[in-house]
């Protein structure tokens, strides 16, 4: 059972990854809470739903996702688009783009090599900020889009990687494919992420809904 997140008055949260995280949020908009900065995804949901719930804490919320990221690119902007901000709360969603720009381009990251980068951010998160609190979410694909059936094993090995990270870092962990496996017996994976990758809003609200469950909020 993951222990509640306490977030002090005036607490930065920070969102980092790739197009899921970024959604096509305004990157010109660099403020806290700001609607567009935010994107039209999970990160949006979240912050609403906890700026109601606490009204008067002077969170701050930022998306600094890019979509097409690789974790190799999260790595590359860490210290600008992270550390910087200095963050109490850092939510890391990235990993898919290290399989599929494989086999688009011939340019992933292998999965070895992507616990490593992944292990980097979260060491030097965690010197640079004692006492941050950490979310990882599970990399996901659904079938029928176009990230193919064939490349989801190592996908699977990708997300066992973030499942250790976790626990070794005390971080929280929002098992996205398993809530997207277990939405599929009500929804078809097209209501949730037409190309198999980037959600609907159905699978937007859901993600938001996982990631406070894991989180305990």
């Amino acid at each position: 059972m993951t222990s509640p997140i306490q977030i002090p008055a005036n607490s930065v949260l920070l969102f980092q990854g790739d197009s899921i995280t970024d959604c096509s949020r305004d990157r010109t908009r660099n403020g806290p809470n700001d609607p567009a900065a935010l994107g039209a995804g999970y990160v949006g949901r979240i912050a609403g739903d906890l700026l109601a719930l606490r009204p008067g804490a002077g969170w701050k919320f930022y998306n600094r996702g890019i979509s097409g990221d690789r974790s190799v690119d999260l790595l590359g902007r860490w210290r600008r688009d992270t550390l910087a901000l200095q963050p109490d709360v850092v939510s890391i969603l990235v990993g898919v783009n290290d399989t599929w720009h494989e086999h688009l381009a011939g340019n992933g990251i292998d999965v070895p090599r992507y616990a490593a980068f992944y292990r980097m951010l979260l060491a030097d998160t965690q010197q640079a900020r004692p006492g941050v609190r950490l979310i990882l979410g599970e990399p996901f694909a659904l079938p029928g889009g176009e990230f193919k059936d064939t490349w989801m094993d190592e996908l699977h090995h990708r997300a066992d990687a973030v499942r250790e990270l976790a626990k070794e870092f005390g971080a929280a962990f929002v098992p996205y494919q398993g809530m997207f496996d277990a939405a599929r017996k009500r929804y078809s994976a097209t209501e949730l992420a037409a190309d198999g990758v980037h959600p609907s809003p159905l699978g937007h609200q859901l993600m938001a809904q996982a990631w406070r469950e894991a989180a305990c909020l």
